[in-house]
């Protein structure tokens, strides 16, 4: 589908790298490509459990992306766009090694809760998110990683969240694009979020020019109207098609960063938490380093490579204690 420029910039940021992730889901499950990123494993091994591992599989991986990093020194903090209690995310996330947990329930004022779940606006909350996130900077030395989790361009898309008055022009652009409303209002509620990490990029450059920032953004699963574009499209059938999504990775504030702006690799989503170590210049530790050794062999579809070599690498993990396949844990 054509893209108008601010989405074209946040997809394929000029200076960045970027490419299409694979993720398991389709429609809806975020939390499984959440679970893929940070512990590089795949949800889909976990069969039907893959869709309750917040609940069930808390406690039981002990190697992830957070807790390496905080091994590093680094403060890791996950603020999500949910309240506390959704769904055990306080729990797991604990468990995987975020140290700080921020929910809209915690975040401070100006924001307004209430005034935000009418309508879950990144516009609000990633103000508010990275207002934080900046002020942590400001209060404290050190390296800091923050994962950001919106909920702006979920389904049902049947409901009008933009403002009127606000990317009229960009709705018009997508509905002549697609005659569908569902899609105008997603392309819409899209190019508000570009916008607004247009607008914080610039606040975060400017308010600390001489602090490196590796960001990336990625989409966590294709929404539900998929299936109608592509039967709208008459598109060739393609059964990977609906969990293809993207990735993008930009450095702000670092001249020397060796980050190359071009069109990278497709990735499955079990891959990006080590090319995130790999793109920041961090050292990789034993298991990060055997996974970055089986993304060529295992190409782009991490759960349906049959490699040999990642079958032995994940019964390695269990052997050394690093995935607890006992009683699954419950949340608390």
């Amino acid at each position: 589908m054509p893209v108008g420029p601010l989405v074209e910039n946040f997809l394929t940021p000029p200076q960045g790298l970027h490419g299409r992730l694979n993720v398991d889901i389709f429609g809806g499950g975020s939390w499984q490509s959440e679970f893929s990123l940070l512990t590089g494993l795949s949800s889909a091994s976990f069969g039907s459990n893959g869709y309750f591992l917040f609940e069930r599989g808390a406690g039981c991986f002990h190697h992830s992306l957070p807790k390496t990093l905080g091994a590093l020194g680094y403060t890791t903090t996950l603020t999500s766009s949910c309240r506390r209690g959704f769904l055990n995310y306080d729990n797991f996330y604990r468990e995987i090694g975020m140290r700080e947990r921020i929910f809209t329930d915690d975040l401070p004022a100006p924001f307004d809760l209430d005034s935000f779940e009418s309508t879950n606006s990144d516009s609000e909350f990633l103000q508010a998110a990275l207002g934080v996130h900046a002020d942590a900077i400001e209060a404290g030395s050190g390296p800091r990683f923050l994962y950001i989790l919106t909920n702006y361009n979920h389904g049902p898309h049947s409901r009008r969240l933009v403002a009127a008055g606000r990317f009229e022009t960009q709705r018009a652009f997508a509905f002549a694009s697609l005659p569908e409303a569902t899609y105008a209002e997603y392309y819409a509620r899209l190019v508000e979020t570009a916008d607004t990490w247009r607008k914080l990029k610039a606040d975060l450059i400017a308010r600390f020019p001489d602090r490196p920032m590796l960001v990336i953004h990625y989409g966590d699963h294709q929404p539900v109207m998929t299936r109608r574009i592509q039967s709208r499209l008459q598109l060739a059938s393609d059964a990977r098609r609906q969990f293809q999504t993207f990735y993008a990775i930009e450095m702000l504030n670092d001249p020397t960063s060796s980050l190359v702006a071009e069109r990278g690799p497709n990735l499955d989503i079990a891959f990006l938490g080590t090319v995130a170590l790999q793109q920041a210049g961090l050292p990789l530790d034993p298991v990060f380093a055997t996974r970055a050794s089986l993304q060529d062999q295992c190409g782009e579809t991490y759960f349906a490579s049959t490699s040999e070599r990642k079958r032995r690498f994940h019964r390695t993990l269990v052997d050394l204690g690093l995935i607890d396949i006992g009683q699954p844990a419950r949340g608390q």
